[in-house]
């Protein structure tokens, strides 16, 4: 009869542990292969065999390619947005320097990630609302910052239009050459500063002179 404090001492791997570390390596695998391959060329089978899992076993986790895409990007967001919350504590002193960085930011975020490229294209994925959605809300808590007097409503329409000029500065920089590229991205940072620049100090003065009027 085993002895039910020997059995207590060896060493168990919950279930739920092995899941985590088998779903951690069919991420890696797919994202090694989108990275290397794309999307589209990309299977099921190749992301099995990489991550040394059955075929199986990948769609226990992951029932379509679209589902392990999804959750890739999913990470990413959720990731650039971490970032950006803690940015918070060391954000630039004036809203235009604060524009310029954000750009830079983002594009060296997701230049380091070259699946994030590639999945940020890919229509059938997550719906790029939710992405624009998450990336607004963050700005919007940062440029709360500069102008804590200001409405929420006025900044979130403040931090949508951000966030579409950053989204076109990533995607526009991909689309040209390395100089254009490069040179695109200095206009929109220039354009995004001056924009933060010009919008925050007349919503500013605009909350001072409704306060002014009560």
């Amino acid at each position: 009869m085993t002895d039910p404090q020997i059995s207590s001492r060896r060493p168990k791997t919950p279930t739920q542990e092995r899941g985590e570390r088998r779903v951690a390596d069919l991420l890696r695998a797919a994202e090694q292969l989108f990275a290397e391959t794309g999307y589209e060329a990309t299977t099921m089978s190749g992301i099995a065999q990489l991550a040394g899992a059955s075929i199986g076993s990948l769609y226990q986790f992951f029932p379509s390619k679209e589902s392990i895409g999804s959750a890739l990007l999913l990470g990413y967001m959720d990731e650039l947005n971490a970032q950006l919350g803690q940015w918070k504590t060391t954000l630039p002193a004036t809203p235009r320097a604060f524009g310029q960085q954000l750009i830079t930011l983002v594009f060296d975020y997701v230049s380091a990630r070259p699946t994030c490229q590639v999945l940020a294209e890919t229509p059938s994925l997550v719906p790029k609302s939710y992405g624009m959605e998450k990336l607004s809300v963050s700005v919007q808590d940062l440029l709360a910052t500069f102008a804590p007097t200001v409405g929420e409503a006025e900044l979130s329409a403040i931090a949508l239009a951000a966030a579409f000029m950053v989204r076109a500065a990533v995607q526009g920089s991909r689309l040209l050459d390395a100089e254009r590229g490069a040179a695109l991205r200095r206009e929109i940072q220039q354009a995004l500063g001056g924009y933060f620049e010009e919008r925050l100090r007349a919503a500013v003065g605009a909350a001072a002179k409704t306060l002014i009027g009560r």
